[in-house]
């Protein structure tokens, strides 16, 4: 911005100097002084104009690259954030293993396996075998639906079916064993979600 001021000046004196040169050669008076008015006024500013055009273009550019820096350190920072929330707010597990739910909970989640419905195996569904204990001081609702496919492959979470679905209470220390079936969608890394806990291979 200094350069640009400058410049700015040097060619506001220029120009002044070549307006003079054209009216000492208008007014016919000091013609030697005006010629060399007119030629170094009009080439100092016609210098000092490509000068300023090229200073000015390039302190644009840097601003821009500046700003769109700071967008993408920023928009870098929100998905930082984002994914240590992810983090701290859930439980990652493998299947099989045992997690303690918010509701003070033991929960078991197994692979999920594709079972044939019909003999022929045109119908199809993903089955996980879930297992719960109540370890807290209240009945816990649990619902089939409570539980979330995800498939990676197909970006996709498929619906609960109604075949054996299981919604029930589970008094303080009872433990619970049922089966989930979920729409088949076709081949795709699978991940369980259940309240705070997450089972992926």
């Amino acid at each position: 911005m200094v350069i640009i001021g400058i410049l700015g000046i040097i060619a506001f004196f220029a120009f002044v100097l070549l307006i003079i040169g054209i009216v000492f050669l208008f007014l016919k008076i000091r013609k030697v002084t005006a010629i060399w008015f007119v030629s170094s006024g009009g080439a100092v500013l016609l210098i000092s104009l490509f000068v300023f055009s090229g200073a000015f273009l390039y302190y644009i550019n840097q601003e821009t690259s500046v700003k769109t820096q700071v967008e993408e350190e920023t928009s870098a920072s929100s998905k930082d954030e984002f994914y240590e929330d992810y983090e701290d707010e859930y439980d990652e597990l493998a299947f099989g293993m045992k997690g303690k739910s918010s509701e003070q909970a033991i929960v078991q989640v197994s692979k999920p396996q594709v079972q044939k419905l019909d003999e022929r195996g045109l119908d199809k569904a993903y089955q996980i075998e879930v297992t719960i204990q109540n370890k807290s001081s209240e009945p816990i609702y649990v619902s089939a639906k409570d539980f979330y496919l995800y498939n990676y492959g197909k970006d996709d979470y498929p619906t609960v079916l109604k075949k054996d679905y299981f919604h029930e209470k589970i008094e303080t220390g009872k433990t619970a064993n049922f089966n989930i079936y979920y729409k088949y969608i076709g081949k795709g890394e699978l991940e369980v979600e259940y309240d705070n806990l997450i089972w992926h291979e």
